[in-house]
């Protein structure tokens, strides 16, 4: 039977996280569920403590009630919700409690150097500072505090429990030192917690996955007292897949056994790319292993809780979430309910459309044509302590496509050794997957030999999972090369084979490419480590498309001197391009980061190499968009349904100076680098295209759009059956199925 929270839902979480209550005696739970009707939402997610450890309903055991609060919000909000159909979710577990930190203070996180982890951001550590947040242990008694939390809101009688996350970091900066901690490991290891990295010490390795599994394990654990109580009480945890380097997608992917659904928590989204809402959902998808998704978007901009964000930034940021197959959350604090609630028309507006398109929302599936394979060992692992060295590879990827309107989705590492998971993709990317256990190196060669195709790049399987240098490919014979070093260059270029007109260079008129990127801060290096650098490869099997290119000095001696790149000067017998055949399939190897380029850059050959690689690999998709790169289309089906979601991202140019003020110069900046501001207009796009291969779709169709009630006509060619989207104004849904 299919569970209420396996359907698509919409979202409000009402905090109230001010240390004074300031609004807490005009807030009561008839009063949020009256909030979350007049928005359409149909769950409402509140706090049955905050971080300073107060509750909200009377009568409860595992602390005090809030001086301030006036009726019982939690019972009332249940309440009220069971009478008009809204779920009402309770959050336990918050990582701070103030209040059992003054009662045990030995179950605070501490560092190496025995000072308290903290929730807040404290700019220096004052003389007599109290802290405001500790951080409590999940070694110490402090989690059989949060089962308590548990059951006694399962006594509430709510529909769902929530999980905060725990914060349980391994990176040593913010890892536990605590006395249970420390007993705990030396009790299962017989040797004391490393206190210093030392990844060639199997010591700091077992303490780092030690870490995760202390946190999958306590999941597992409130999992189990959670569905003892009642079974049919969601049980979800927040994963916050953009914050803290990307270490909870880790425990996601470990966890997702004991989770019902998961909480893709994007507070990032003001100071990332349009699209990072889908983004981060379809990552939390992929480390799910599938299921239900619930991606927020914050009511207010930035981190300015107290004011909100602009109306149409709230609207397209909700949609988000639904072109990455989630459910869209609208988190919402006091502080700005009370003083600014301007844009709260715009979160009603959104889910009164989605409530209206609710059957085309259900039991759909994305439409696969590229997988991406993440890496979290390999962000872990390879990245360390600078994890960009490998995202940045996996989001210029997963940009590119989405720029070209190519389907992509994300795959987990710990799906990637399963055939038929990659099976299900007509091209399947390995983007500097350094860290590559032999399992998903064998169902690789598998699925290439059987007729796939993939695209890799830079040092993929060059190492093993415990990053252990293999000093060569785990496959050469589908790469067609072998790996016998790296070419360690601040810059390079590629040059390419111009005059032999591949596909792979259609629409390229640039023979010379530069590879490698300055530093912005400029302190300790010119270039940003390793970005310039090339895999040497030898005993070449495969055909060369292009090769290294070396630069007549070390750094440009024009415009910015010492910051800009040199000229080229010589091409070199290193191959930067190799395509080869291997059984049924193909490969196409980029010996750089072709990916972390357009990350950093945007600057288009990148993105048409990436295009064009993945054209010439899997041919075009049966489904296509033609559209401006601003428009982000995400396609799905639904039995014979074809369903494509039209997200206009054309808005007006907006403000982003964040981090420049990082670039050394010898005078002060010209003006605040801090600059972030939200997008305010959406222009109207024209002349949409809808490509559907005649392949897939019957001759007799009927297209229209449930959300704007509109009759689209379509042509057909011998190939193509072609809907013209004359205009896509912020959000639009056209459906197309077979006449009946």
């Amino acid at each position: 039977m299919t569970k209420w929270w396996e359907k698509p839902v919409r979202v409000v979480q009402f905090n109230i996280e001010d240390r004074y209550g300031r609004y807490v005696p005009l807030i009561t739970g008839k009063e949020l569920v009256d909030l979350a009707e007049s928005l359409h939402a149909n769950v409402l997610v509140i706090f049955a403590r905050d971080p300073w450890g107060r509750i909200f309903y009377k009568g409860g055991r595992v602390g005090p009630q809030h001086p301030k609060m006036v009726n019982d919000i939690v019972r009332e909000a249940v309440k009220e919700g069971k009478k008009r159909g809204i779920k009402v979710v309770v959050m336990v577990g918050h990582t701070a409690n103030k209040y059992l930190y003054h009662k045990h203070s030995d179950w605070a996180q501490v560092n190496k150097n025995g000072e308290i982890i903290l929730l807040e951001h404290v700019p220096f550590q004052q003389e007599h500072y109290e802290p405001e947040w500790p951080q409590l242990c999940i070694n110490s008694p402090f989690i059989e505090h949060v089962k308590k939390e548990i059951i006694e809101s399962h006594g509430l009688k709510v529909d769902g429990i929530f999980l905060d996350s725990f914060r349980y970091q391994p990176d040593v900066e913010r890892a536990c030192y605590c006395e249970w901690c420390r007993r705990k490991f030396r009790e299962e290891h017989e040797y004391d917690m490393p206190k210093e990295p030392n990844w060639t010490d199997s010591r700091w390795r077992e303490l780092w996955e030690w870490r995760y599994r202390v946190v999958v394990q306590r999941i597992k654990d409130l999992y189990e007292v959670s569905k003892s109580t009642n079974p049919d009480v969601l049980f979800m945890y927040n994963s916050h897949p953009g914050g803290w380097a990307g270490r909870t997608n880790r425990v996601v992917e470990l966890a997702r056994n004991y989770l019902d659904v998961v909480f893709a928590e994007c507070s990032e989204v003001d100071h990332q790319p349009p699209g990072f809402i889908t983004e981060m959902t379809k990552l939390t998808k992929a480390m799910s292993g599938g299921k239900p998704v619930w991606s927020s978007r914050n009511y207010f901009h930035l981190y300015r809780t107290v004011m909100s964000s602009t109306p149409i930034a709230i609207k397209q940021g909700l949609r988000e979430a639904v072109l990455g197959g989630g459910s869209p959350w609208m988190l919402i604090f006091s502080i700005s309910y009370i003083q600014d609630p301007t844009a709260l028309d715009a979160v009603a507006e959104v889910y009164k459309e989605l409530e209206s398109i609710e059957e085309y929302l259900e039991d759909t599936k994305p439409y696969t044509y590229a997988g991406i394979i993440v890496s979290n060992r390999t962000r872990d692992y390879y990245g360390r302590e600078h994890p960009e060295r490998y995202v940045d590879e996996i989001r210029g990827m997963y940009y590119a496509l989405v720029h070209e309107h190519l389907p992509v989705e994300f795959i987990a590492e710990r799906d990637a050794s399963d055939p038929n998971t990659l099976s299900k993709y007509k091209t399947i990317i390995v983007a500097n997957h350094v860290c590559m256990e032999s399992l998903i190196g064998d169902a690789i060669k598998k699925y290439v030999k059987e007729g796939g195709s993939i695209l890799s790049t830079y040092l993929s399987s060059t190492r093993d999972e415990y990053c252990i240098r293999r000093y060569d490919y785990y496959y050469p014979e589908v790469i067609g090369a072998r790996f016998i070093g790296v070419l360690r260059s601040p810059w390079s270029y590629i040059i390419l084979e111009l005059r032999k007109k591949h596909p792979l260079f259609k629409g390229i008129d640039k023979r010379v490419i530069l590879w490698g990127d300055m530093s912005y801060e400029f302190i300790a290096t010119r270039t940003i480590p390793n970005m310039g650098w090339h895999a040497i490869t030898d005993y070449i099997t495969g055909k060369v498309l292009a090769r290294v290119g070396v630069p007549i000095t070390s750094w440009g001696h024009e415009y910015t001197l010492g910051r800009s790149p040199p000229a080229s000067g010589t091409t070199v017998d290193l191959p930067a391009i190799i395509e080869n055949k291997y059984g049924n399939g193909s490969s196409i190897y980029f010996s750089g980061q072709l990916g972390r380029h357009y990350w950093r850059t945007g600057v288009p050959v990148y993105r048409k190499l990436i295009k064009n690689t993945l054209l010439y690999l899997a041919d075009e998709p049966e489904i296509y968009i033609e559209a401006p790169e601003t428009v982000h289309s995400s396609i799905f089906t639904q039995g014979d349904r074809v369903i494509v979601h039209l997200l206009n991202h054309t808005y007006n140019q907006r403000i982003m100076a964040m981090g420049i003020g990082r670039i050394k110069q010898p005078l002060p900046p010209y003006s605040s680098v801090e600059a972030v501001h939200p997008v305010r207009e959406v222009i109207p796009v024209s002349n949409v295209k809808i490509k559907i291969s005649k392949n897939i779709i019957e001759s007799q169709v009927k297209v229209y759009s449930p959300l704007s009630n509109i009759n689209y006509e379509y042509t057909m060619n011998s190939e193509w059956l072609i809907v013209p989207v004359n205009k896509v104004n912020e959000y639009e849904v056209v459906v197309i199925e077979p006449k009946k």
